[in-house]
């Protein structure tokens, strides 16, 4: 704790980090009455990030609605107070965490339980300093767990419920209180699980709800957002496709090419692992072992999540408290240094591994792995392995990406990294923005000089031509943005650009009009696009005839 202060200082009052902007800007709009959907657009979070005071990235592209309500009591005070008064919010919830285990276990000592809670140390600062809310959530489910063993049934159902509008790990909770002993247990469940996401819906109305439902959850469902080969999510979908899958710049060394392979282990050892959770957890619950039930729902929820930073971590104090009372002597201490790793830095040394050395780039996953397989053992038995088994590979075949449509287009070769946007022409020369090393900003790259600002040369995404009046737009249509060429002095007639399932968007034509830059995510994960170039002068009058724009069906 003591080596973690300093950095809490320093973060603590810290509003640029950007996960805490994915809970401020959200919370800031939806108490001015604003269209929380806007922000599921890239421009339309950026322009709602500035309002709200905040500089930096966020995204609140990966979060369910209802995370507007978290901070909606502090979305009037300046960012800097309201970051305070979060994190003083969050290290409260330790402490409740804390009280719990002293107040469920009454044999165990003060300092075991204050370990037990922060030996995660880099999950605890992380958490901490970016504002997550995943400690509120773990104290939550401590005290639901207390509940659920004082035979409290409806307070227990809710506690454990309420996490599930915000995040989706709680909802694996809800198939152990399927027994007709415990339906009002599955009442307060789904009371919980239900009760923000309706009272954002009187809010704001079904709007929000529809624009995440078709812009970003079959992303999230898929494991494609924001750099799905990054070890830092540590799950089995990103490790299946640092092994398996080819991308120029994030992932250029696989072991072999295989995209459907990739997706069918990814989806199913996902699958198999949430069943798996499932079905032992059922039996510790019916052995009357609330804690292990959880506990092992938990775990194997975390590791079936496509997304698993460090600060996810913090949920585990369930598991790791479940497996620490099976415990004595020596063996108690070794599982406590055990937990402690998982959420140290030191989980991350390998993080850079690469080739035949790349599965030790994901060793969180394999930790999450075996603190799931300890928890469910005692509950494991063939009949529970094989069906497990069957439905991961049932689901992997399901989650193929069959017919899936993609787009050929000449790249901007000089536009290496995790993520280029907004391209625009500085006279003839071609510049971008990019997410700076610290992630905490965007910065102009490229080729000539940086004239971002009022003396960028940007052809506007509606632009005007000399040939008589055209533009390039990206729209949303049929579950992703695509390119659209108007054409005519009355903006009359439309043609299609790009057909691919990804988004293309920020469309920027080139000096002489007869081409489109523009930023897509295909084959990247949502969020993290490149640049492309795509020839359209066959399609504008005064350019010079080279046939059908790339693409063009």
């Amino acid at each position: 704790m003591a080596i973690q202060l300093p950095v809490l200082v320093k973060t603590a009052g810290d509003p640029e980090q950007s996960d805490f902007a994915n809970y401020f800007t959200p919370a800031f709009v939806l108490s001015r009455g604003g269209d929380l959907g806007a922000l599921y657009e890239r421009d339309g979070f950026a322009l709602a990030l500035g309002e709200a005071g905040l500089r930096g990235l966020g995204s609140f592209v990966p979060h369910p609605p209802a995370n507007a309500l978290w901070l909606l009591p502090l979305a009037s005070l300046p960012p800097e107070l309201a970051k305070a008064l979060w994190t003083l919010a969050l290290i409260l919830s330790i402490g409740v965490a804390i009280a719990v285990l002293i107040a469920r276990s009454p044999g165990l000592e003060p300092s075991v339980a204050i370990v037990l809670v922060m030996a995660p140390t880099l999950s605890v600062r992380n958490g901490l300093a970016f504002g997550q809310p995943y400690l509120i959530l773990a104290s939550l489910l401590l005290c639901g767990v207390l509940a659920l063993e004082k035979e409290r049934m409806f307070l227990a159902g809710f506690l454990l419920g309420l996490g599930a509008s915000f995040k989706p790990y709680a909802l694996v909770i809800g198939p152990l209180l399927l027994h007709r002993d415990r339906r009002r247990c599955l009442a307060g469940f789904v009371f919980g699980a239900l009760s923000p996401s309706l009272a954002l819906l009187a809010l704001t109305g079904a709007a929000p709800f529809l624009d995440f439902g078709s812009r970003v959850l079959p992303w999230m469902l898929r494991g494609d957002i924001q750099d799905p080969f990054s070890p830092g999510w540590g799950s089995a979908m990103a490790l299946s496709n640092r092994l398996l899958r080819f991308e120029p710049d994030l992932n250029p060394r696989p072991w072999l090419h295989a995209p459907l392979l990739a997706h069918f282990i990814g989806a199913s050892v996902s699958a198999a692992l949430l069943a798996l959770g499932v079905l032992s957890g059922r039996r510790a619950l019916d052995s009357g072992r609330p804690l292990d039930a959880v506990g092992i729902v938990a775990a194997c929820a975390l590791g079936a999540s496509p997304f698993v930073a460090s600060y996810h971590l913090v949920l585990l104090v369930v598991s790791a408290l479940a497996v620490f009372t099976r415990l004595h002597g020596h063996a108690s201490t070794l599982w406590l240094l055990g937990w402690a790793l998982l959420g140290s830095p030191l989980i991350n040394h390998f993080r850079e591994a690469s080739g035949l050395l790349a599965p030790l780039a994901y060793l969180r996953f394999f930790g999450l792995l075996g603190f799931a397989l300890i928890l469910a053992w005692p509950f494991l038995d063939r009949r529970t392995a094989r069906i497990a088994g069957v439905l991961g590979a049932s689901v992997g075949v399901f989650a193929l990406p069959w017919g899936r449509r993609e787009d050929i287009w000449p790249k901007i070769e000089s536009a290496k990294g995790y993520s280029m946007m907004r391209p625009h022409f500085c006279g003839g020369s071609l510049r971008w923005m990019a997410p700076s090393k610290d992630g905490r900003r965007l910065e102009s790259r490229g080729e000539g000089k940086d004239c971002t600002g009022e003396s960028a040369r940007r052809r506007p995404v509606l632009g005007t031509l000399s040939s008589g009046g055209a533009g390039v737009t990206s729209r949303f249509t049929a579950g992703s943005w695509d390119l659209y060429l108007r054409s005519g002095s009355a903006g009359v007639g439309e043609t299609r650009l790009t057909f691919s399932d990804a988004n293309e968007v920020d469309p920027v034509l080139t000096p002489e009009g007869c081409a489109v830059v523009f930023a897509s995510d295909q084959g990247r994960g949502l969020g993290s696009t490149a640049l492309y170039r795509l020839d359209i002068s066959g399609l504008i009058a005064g350019c010079a005839e080279s046939g059908r724009a790339s693409g063009q069906q």
